[in-house]
């Protein structure tokens, strides 16, 4: 390989860890978020937030969970979110 090209592949390869380390900090920051914000219910690794204290940042964490399979999310009738947190990527599935 030139010079170049490894340049480029080292650059690859920082950005890469990088944004692994990113998604890692942002998740890890998220189910902090839930665990101070919410009560935790009798339920395994679930919390209740009342809807009226889900603002956009605490919604975008709970999002993120959702969308990277690290928690379950819904709203109940009574006016509450409720985050089950855990495993639920496809992967834990097989």
């Amino acid at each position: 390989m030139s010079e170049t090209t490894d340049k480029i592949v080292m650059r690859a390869l920082a950005e890469k860890f990088a944004d692994e380390r990113a998604h890692r900090i942002a998740t890890i920051a998220a189910q902090e978020l839930i665990e101070s914000e919410g009560e935790r219910i009798d339920e395994a690794d679930t919390y209740r937030i009342p809807s009226c204290q889900v603002d956009e940042h605490t919604l975008d964490c709970i999002q993120h969970l959702c969308w990277v399979g690290e928690a379950v999310s819904h709203e109940t009738p009574d006016g509450y979110v409720m985050v089950q947190l855990g495993d639920f990527t496809l992967g834990s599935l097989a």
